[in-house]
């Protein structure tokens, strides 16, 4: 922070403008509704804060989690999800206390990557009905809910959902390659929620 606070609070805020809507459409998407997922972005990214971290935790909200939780929240209800997080938390502890991470130098490069890759695909699947116009089935699968959004939108497209996503989605990926000082991260998930609350 002191050596380049300027970068370090613009990478805060986008990451915080950022976070805001996917753990919102996360808590949505779980099951538990957007005040669950909210709630625990905040109190997930505070501990973290304060506890100090590593450049190799995720602290955050991720669309991989969803795939876990869904279906737990689907078949047991919220105390089930609660359960699960408890568990979670305590094998983090442990494994912590017995200082297993410095064994993570030792997993294969290979899986590593395959982890990212299939949390890359679950996060682009997660996408889909938003980018259509189509509503989040609770508790669903990821792929199923994918398929049925395509499945839906052939019929009768939501054309400004698909303006807005392709939009996003070019800036990001021009945008930062013609301009690399510009914060596009922020500036296009801004500018995407100032249009759907017009448009709403």
């Amino acid at each position: 922070m002191r050596r380049c606070p300027g970068k370090d609070i613009l990478a805060g805020m986008a990451v915080a403008v950022t976070a805001l809507p996917l753990a919102l459409g996360l808590g949505a998407a779980s099951g538990l509704g957007a005040r669950a997922g909210l709630t625990s972005a905040l109190v997930a990214g505070a501990l973290a804060a304060l506890l100090g971290g590593s450049n190799l935790q995720v602290s955050g909200p991720t669309g991989a989690l969803t795939v876990v939780i869904a279906p737990v929240v689907h078949d047991f209800g919220p105390s089930g999800a609660l359960t699960v997080g408890l568990l979670a938390g305590a094998m983090v502890v442990g494994l912590a206390l017995l200082r297993v991470g410095r064994h993570v130098r030792h997993v294969p490069i290979p899986v590593v990557r395959g982890f990212a890759a299939g949390s890359a695909v679950v996060i682009a699947l997660q996408q889909i009905p938003p980018a259509v116009g189509a509503p989040v089935r609770p508790g669903a699968t990821v792929i199923g809910s994918a398929v049925q959004a395509v499945t839906e939108a052939t019929s009768r497209i939501n054309w400004a959902a698909v303006a807005v996503c392709s939009a996003v989605l070019l800036l990001r990926l021009i945008g930062p390659r013609l301009y690399p000082d510009v914060p596009f991260a922020l500036l296009t998930v801004a500018g995407a929620t100032v249009v759907a609350q017009l448009h709403s």
